[in-house]
């Protein structure tokens, strides 16, 4: 039992370090760069949408 004992002792440690790691400034996220120049966090343009291309006619179907 003294292995599995050691295997969750690292786990834990992993996960303590791992959370720890985690933890960055205070705040939310800034962007880079000069903020005449940042465009976050405004949307991106949509666009109105295509219309599907136009494929050849269906054939015909045979009379009876």
């Amino acid at each position: 039992m003294a292995g599995a004992a050691g295997v969750t002792r690292r786990l834990l440690a992993l996960l303590a370090a791992a959370a720890l790691a985690g933890c960055g400034r205070a705040g939310p996220p800034r962007p880079p760069g000069p903020k005449d120049q940042i465009i976050y966090p405004r949307a991106y343009p949509q666009y109105a949408p295509q219309p599907a291309p136009q494929g050849p006619p269906a054939p015909a179907a045979p009379a009876r």
